[in-house]
């Protein structure tokens, strides 16, 4: 039974350390786009990006309600950032999001948030 636990474990921190895609929320019939925004940095050796989506953006006001945010890995290969909801979300007029790249890895994310 340890075994089975350590192997599971071990299978989700591996499956964290990859970057993947994240949707929060469900979209329906009626939502509107809000906002698609699409995120790349280049490569810096030996360190990783950290960046914050907010939503909306500064000098900027939303009158909806969030109701989905997607979040697309543009990697193909499982080497793009992993997406983090910080703040706000599903229900929300706000959302932060946080991409976090890999060592010596690029990020090209897409953010699209929906609302009505």
């Amino acid at each position: 039974m340890k075994f089975l636990l350590t192997l599971a474990i071990l299978a989700a921190a591996i499956f964290v350390c990859f970057g993947s895609s994240a949707t929060w929320g469900r979209r329906n019939n009626n939502d509107y786009l809000l906002s698609r925004q699409v995120e790349v940095r280049n490569p810096i050796k030996n360190n990783y990006w950290n960046v914050n989506v907010d939503f909306p953006r500064a000098g900027t006001v939303n009158y909806y309600n969030i109701s989905a945010i997607y979040v697309y890995d543009n990697f193909r290969n499982t080497s793009g950032a992993t997406p983090a909801l910080w703040s706000g979300g599903p229900g929300y007029r706000f959302a932060q999001i946080n991409l976090r790249s890999q060592v010596n890895r690029g990020l090209n994310s897409t953010i699209e948030i929906y609302g009505r």
